[in-house]
């Protein structure tokens, strides 16, 4: 998995947004989506609730975000 992948789960983790992700990041929204269900396709599991308010990390999700950060930083 690439490191942008894991920064762009990380910005929807924190935004709880596409868009705003999108935005921010200067993607267009079809790619940010397409980017997380890639994700979700590598690890064989939903990482979030797609809501129409939004994306709210599911138990997964948490687990993948920690993972994310830890190797990022380190």
């Amino acid at each position: 998995m690439e490191t942008n992948d894991m920064k762009i789960f990380i910005e929807v983790a924190h935004s709880s947004s596409v868009s705003k992700t999108a935005n921010k990041l200067g993607y267009v929204q079809s790619n940010i989506s397409k980017r997380i269900e890639k994700i979700e396709t590598e690890l064989n599991c939903t990482l979030f609730l797609r809501t129409n308010k939004g994306m709210k990390l599911l138990p997964e999700g948490e687990l993948f975000l920690t993972y994310c950060n830890e190797i990022l930083t380190s």
